[in-house]
């Protein structure tokens, strides 16, 4: 009876192994840390850029190539930075915080590939549609930050699947200043955990 339930239960976990293996598509949720730091030009003056975290929660599919796999995202980001700047002698702070939402099309390799785990690659672009942004003073002022409605940016970076589990660092960098003002490109560095339903 023992060695039945043995081979039952070593047939059912081939058969859900193996019917993980065959899918072609995988559909995930993910979410995680977003820190940001964003670049400034103030006419020349001396800006301190300082970086903070925000946040980003969103889905995820995965389109499987064999070693190849192709990676289109739904997300939305909040992210925070800080400048600071020195003006007759006192400093002068501005909170930055924008929302938007993003859509990261990443191409991937599976540098690993054991059934139960792989180490990945990837890198691509994302458009980061903007939803609201503020700035906010030393002074208590808050502001609208006058940020573009849409910018481009790219990311590459590396990550690893254990069981249905994902984790990802990357570095995201802009390709388009965020506002036709002083504020330019953004540079972030992402780390998300996320869980793959199949």
């Amino acid at each position: 009876m023992k060695k039945l339930l043995l081979v039952a239960a070593i047939c059912l976990f081939s058969s859900a192994l193996f019917a993980q293996l065959s899918s072609p598509i995988s559909l995930g949720v993910h979410g995680g840390l977003v820190s940001t730091k964003l670049d400034a030009n103030m006419n020349g003056a001396s800006i301190k850029e300082n970086s903070k975290n925000g946040m980003m929660l969103g889905a995820f599919a995965r389109i499987n190539l064999n070693k190849w796999y192709l990676q289109p995202e739904l997300n939305y980001v909040k992210r925070k930075s800080s400048l600071e700047q020195s003006f007759m002698g006192a400093d002068f702070t501005m909170d930055v915080e924008t929302k938007s939402l993003d859509i990261p099309v990443l191409l991937g390799y599976k540098i690993v590939k054991l059934p139960l785990f792989k180490l990945r690659a990837f890198a691509g672009p994302v458009a980061s549609f903007k939803i609201d942004d503020k700035i906010k003073s030393t002074f208590g002022d808050v502001e609208d930050g006058n940020f573009k409605d849409a910018v481009w940016n790219a990311k590459l970076g590396a990550g690893v699947d254990v069981w249905k589990l994902t984790l990802d660092v990357d570095y995201e960098f802009g390709l388009t200043d965020v506002s036709s003002e002083f504020l330019k490109k953004n540079k972030m560095v992402n780390v998300t955990l996320g869980f793959r339903f199949f």
